[in-house]
């Protein structure tokens, strides 16, 4: 009973201790700086580790509540490959997302534009562009709307309730981040 309810609610034991860990961070402020920009963004670049999941998803929603332009990347993935398939059931399902002709794109392939704004699902995400020379800015996408999380967790290996979970994390904060961006 208890370990289901770990696995449907951070997807793993190692998913907790992770809310765990940037649970704590966060309270004592070491990601207040990745909860808001000094200027408005010309772009936004959505961040995980496979452009599979979670950035696929994020930027999609983004793109139906806003006028600004995004893209979405991986920080371990080959340029070319399409959506999960457990997540392009799943999203349709639960809220009418066709991510279908989602193709991936490594953060290899990126070309970086003035403007640009990262936006990641997790701080080891923002430590790893940083890693690549990128300066940022850079967002949590957790951080916006009334019910903050700094992590949303990768989906891939959890099970289908976890995966339910944060599509339905991930709309409702890209959602906010769209509204807190209205020009």
């Amino acid at each position: 009973m208890f370990r289901e309810y770990i696995m449907n609610k951070f997807g793993s034991k190692k998913g907790l201790l992770r809310y765990l860990r940037d649970g704590i961070s966060c309270r004592i402020g070491l990601f207040r700086r990745y909860t808001q920009w000094e200027t408005p963004p010309e772009r936004l670049v959505f961040v995980c580790q496979g452009n599979i999941c979670r950035s696929a998803l994020a930027e999609w929603v983004f793109k139906s509540h806003s006028n600004i332009e995004a893209i979405s990347l991986g920080l371990n993935t080959n340029t070319g490959k399409g959506a999960n398939p457990r997540l392009l059931k799943i999203a349709y399902e639960r809220k009418n997302i066709d991510l279908s002709s989602h193709k991936t794109m490594s953060v290899k392939d990126y070309v970086p534009g003035a403007g640009d704004v990262f936006v990641c699902m997790e701080a080891s995400h923002i430590k790893a562009i940083e890693s690549l020379g990128y300066s940022g800015p850079f967002l949590l996408l957790g951080s916006f709307g009334k019910k903050k999380t700094y992590r949303i967790h990768d989906p891939y290996s959890a099970n289908d309730t976890f995966m339910g979970k944060t599509i339905d994390d991930i709309v409702y904060h890209t959602v906010e981040l769209a509204k807190s961006l209205k020009r």
